[in-house]
């Protein structure tokens, strides 16, 4: 069996990125290329101009069709925003077997009861994960096949988009010439490069700091257990510096690149910095704890919101590795200090793990959604390709689970 294909596509509000790789059946994947553009026609997400959209997207792809010698003719596709919803839901069923045995089938069945259930308008579910399982009166089963039981219950969290938005990313990339092969949530693909498996089982946040919104997932016991998007990004941090200091978003951009810190304890109080002359205004030097006092409370309120809407939904459990900032605002002074004060737990800046072929300019928090994508599809392509074959599963917990579920959702 020669090696698949696979296209990754992260459409942003600041930067669209396509990534070509191989995988092979044994699962080994390898990047061909990696090309990126600015964006338009995107704001917080999501798409406002599809002509615009569309221009960035062919030239993105060809570049990257261009550096590995292939042409692509569908593409795994990474959608945030603050559309984005987490919805608990559980399917209960009987076991139908003469000796009581939980077959796949059985499980099938409690997920498709999970599923119906009555969603919003506009609403259409992107992601069906499986929490664990409940046989009988025994509660946190994580592989109930093959075990004995009269009942089981399947906890899901259905991940939910906004019809309308998601639609007209896949009209987008279709007037491209294109396939949209499947639709990943931009933290999921995160955290399968940032987060180890032992982390998941400890409890963690992903949160993805991107130009115009913030998504973020967390895991309790190698669960997800909330999924959740705020229109609110790095571009209100430079939104704020241009209205404060009264220069174009471009030089306030440069500003908070180059100078800017979202923690104030951290800047010695000598620190200075020099804005650029623009527009016949004269360069103005400043405290940079000044500007530090500008940028705080717009991340601090960008933490605080998620850390409000994790605890609204009364998680039980821990999350022992702490919170894991990706996506450029990641890249801000200060960040991990401030995610830590406000979430109480320990914050680190989220690198993609190294992946054959990858240059290293690319581990990098800003690159962890478009890799991540990739690195999900080629995992699928694995488990499939070994079901197919008669290859047992790899024995670690959820395996036959991510085996049955692999083609589904």
């Amino acid at each position: 069996m020669s090696d698949k294909t696979l296209v990754g596509l992260d459409i942003g509000t600041s930067w669209t990125r396509a990534v070509i790789g191989t995988v092979s059946k044994d699962g080994q994947l390898m990047i061909e290329a990696i090309s990126e553009r600015s964006s338009e026609g995107v704001k917080a997400g999501s798409i406002v101009n599809i002509e615009q959209t569309l221009k960035v997207i062919n030239s993105t792809v060809s570049d990257a069709e261009l550096q590995a010698g292939t042409e692509v003719s569908s593409v795994i596709l990474g959608v945030g925003g603050d559309h984005i919803r987490g919805i608990t839901s559980s399917g209960v069923v009987g076991i139908q077997s003469k000796n009581q045995e939980i077959k796949r089938e059985d499980i099938r069945r409690s997920i498709d009861v999970a599923r119906a259930r009555d969603l919003p308008q506009d609403t259409e579910i992107l992601h069906t994960l499986v929490q664990d399982f409940q046989v009988d009166s025994r509660s946190g089963i994580k592989d109930p096949i093959d075990m004995l039981g009269h009942r089981l219950d399947t906890r899901v969290l259905l991940v939910t988009g906004a019809s309308s938005i998601c639609q007209n990313l896949r009209k987008c990339v279709q007037k491209a010439g294109l396939q949209v092969q499947r639709m990943i949530l931009q933290p999921l693909a995160d955290s399968e490069v940032v987060l180890s498996t032992d982390e998941k089982e400890m409890g963690a946040i992903v949160i993805n700091i991107g130009y115009g919104c913030t998504n973020a997932i967390a895991y309790v016991q190698g669960a997800p257990v909330y999924v959740g998007g705020i229109a609110l990004g790095s571009d209100s941090v430079t939104g704020d510096i241009a209205y404060m200091l009264q220069v174009p978003r471009t030089a306030a951009e440069s500003i908070k690149i180059s100078d800017g810190c979202c923690h104030t304890p951290s800047v010695s109080d000598s620190e200075m910095i020099v804005t650029p002359a623009v527009g016949g205004k004269p360069a103005i030097r400043l405290p940079k704890k000044e500007l530090s006092k500008l940028i705080e409370p717009r991340m601090a309120e960008i933490f605080s919101i998620l850390s409000s809407e994790i605890e609204k939904n009364d998680i039980q459990g821990s999350f022992g590795a702490g919170v894991v900032l990706v996506g450029g605002g990641a890249l801000l002074s200060g960040a991990t200090e401030l995610a830590s004060e406000i979430f109480r737990l320990p914050a680190r800046i989220g690198f993609p793990e190294a992946i054959n072929g990858l240059d290293r300019m690319y581990i990098d928090p800003r690159y962890s959604t478009l890799l991540g994508l990739l690195k999900m599809e080629a995992k699928k392509y694995k488990e499939n390709t070994s079901l197919s074959s008669g290859h047992k599963d790899d024995g670690s917990i959820g395996g036959k689970i991510r085996n049955l579920f692999g083609k589904l959702f």
